[in-house]
């Protein structure tokens, strides 16, 4: 009697452990990626045929050079009055105002399915008062005179993040949710960089958040990471950069001043011009009025590149090297990569220009749709037809960097397949009921199925396979002052 007494007890916690969301089917299982060779070296090898031969005709890289100036400094930047002019001037339903009434609705939890229910960090849901007060912080109203002017120009003088709206909370769907809950911050939208042009559109009334144009994105940033700009320094930064312009290509770069103070870090995906030499860059700060100064600080020759770097099998081998295994980050977190902001990180050295959204990359070069195709025939497309390292294929909502065909070292008969570079959160079942999560950059071929779960969905079996190249330039004249712009695009969470 007194072990069944002492028993029963252990057997009740047992069952209602097995009963506890601790112990329920759980939405994530870890991909065992240790069996797929994540060594650059052993698959974009030195001794390979034309590892130092241009893959890109110079004349196409000195256009995409313009382009990529165009976007940050020239015509089709934040810092054109023009430009500006025609986002302001978008006619509704595309105007700034309605795209922001819908983005802070989307964000309300009033008559909302359970599965688009929002959650703070405590797991909580989030209570009316919450996105309530984040609207009248906002004041739409003041927003129906939007007109360009110069003092509203700016340099981000720190790594900024891009949000939704203008707070610092966390907006997660249900942690239940397969492929929901957190790192998914549903507000996060992209990284805004240090050095990068941008136009402030509007404050917040509290002037804490501004909501600013920059060459890729509209979002919400923290107002104190700004400095303002004026036509002089305009000017100099704009020829410095056309004489110049340097990409920095060893992730998380010291920024350091002469009097050796830390300013920011660096990351793949910055730029900045200079006056003379490699090694020494143009860097904008902020002066007690928040007027932003240029200062020349140093960086080793290493870490950076004269734009455009040379589009070689070695140079793109040496920008994955710094950016292989760094964790997957939903719109910029923590300053990680999503698959969208890891390719434009990758290609920004080598001045090639990349919106912030997957399904925008593809238009960056002449596409090809093979959605409608089955399976193997998009496979045997990209094998045949995919020029490595400057292809592209979008498959809905990620987008991945096709390298070149390769032996498959886990198949018996060592077939061919086609080998990707991409930072990718995971896979999942056609159930769609959990994710085996990859959770960084990687080196991953794409197969009809993978071995170690042949539930999961082939990356190559998603509703969408379109094959963009960007040896070939984009078929939009981006200078052609077209009327339209699609800010919801600019304005809307990453995909």
């Amino acid at each position: 009697m007194y072990f069944l007494n002492m028993f029963l007890p252990l057997v009740f916690i047992f069952f209602f452990l097995l009963d506890s969301p601790l112990y329920a089917n759980d939405t994530v299982e870890i991909f065992p990626l240790e069996h797929y060779d994540q060594t650059i070296q052993n698959w974009i090898k030195p001794s390979d045929n034309g590892y130092d031969a241009p893959l890109l005709d110079s004349a196409v890289q000195k256009k995409r050079l313009e382009i990529f100036y165009a976007h940050y400094y020239g015509e089709l930047s934040p810092w054109s009055a023009s430009y500006v002019q025609r986002v302001l001037q978008q006619a509704a339903p595309n105007d700034l105002k309605t795209i922001e009434q819908t983005i802070i609705l989307s964000f309300s939890n009033a008559n909302k399915p359970a599965e688009k229910i929002g959650y703070a960090e405590n797991f909580r849901p989030y209570k009316n008062d919450w996105i309530t007060d984040i609207a009248k912080n906002i004041q739409l109203d003041a927003w129906n005179q939007l007109s360009y002017q110069s003092n509203q120009r700016v340099i981000a003088t720190e790594n900024l993040n891009g949000r939704a709206l203008p707070t610092e909370d966390v907006h997660f769907y249900d942690y239940k949710i397969a492929g929901q809950g957190y790192p998914f911050d549903n507000l996060q939208n992209s990284v805004l960089w240090a050095g990068t042009p941008a136009y402030v559109i509007t404050e917040t009334v509290d002037h804490a958040w501004s909501l600013v144009l920059t060459p890729n994105f509209i979002a919400w940033v923290q107002s104190h990471g700004l400095a303002r700009v004026d036509d002089g320094f305009v000017k100099k930064w704009q020829t410095f950069s056309k004489n110049k312009l340097i990409a920095i290509t060893h992730t998380k770069t010291s920024i350091i001043d002469k009097k050796g103070r830390f300013l920011f870090s660096a990351y793949v995906g910055s730029v900045f011009p200079s006056e003379n030499s490699m090694t020494e860059i143009m860097v904008p700060i902020a002066d007690a009025e928040h007027n932003a100064i240029m200062q020349k600080v140093s960086v080793p020759a290493e870490n950076v590149t004269e734009m455009p770097l040379p589009a070689t099998k070695h140079n793109f081998a040496n920008i994955m090297q710094t950016l292989i295994g760094r964790p997957y980050g939903w719109g910029g977190m923590y300053f990680y990569n999503d698959c969208s902001a890891e390719l434009k990180s990758l290609f920004t050295p080598f001045a090639i220009w990349l919106p912030a959204h997957s399904s925008d990359q593809i238009k960056e070069g002449q596409w090809v749709d093979m959605s409608s195709a089955p399976v193997e025939q998009r496979l045997a497309y990209l094998m045949q037809n995919g020029k490595p390292f400057l292809t592209v294929i979008y498959i809905g909502g990620h987008v991945v960097l096709y390298i070149g065909n390769y032996s498959n070292p886990n198949s018996a008969d060592h077939a061919m397949m086609a080998m990707t570079y991409q930072n990718i959160w995971g896979l999942r079942p056609s159930s769609g009921d959990k994710r085996s999560v990859i959770g960084q950059a990687v080196l991953f071929p794409m197969l009809l199925q993978y071995p170690e779960d042949t539930r999961l969905v082939s990356l190559a079996a998603k509703p969408y396979f379109q094959v963009a190249y960007l040896n070939n330039l984009p078929s939009v004249n981006y200078l052609k002052q077209t009327p339209f712009i699609d800010l919801k695009a600019l304005m809307s969470p990453n995909n």
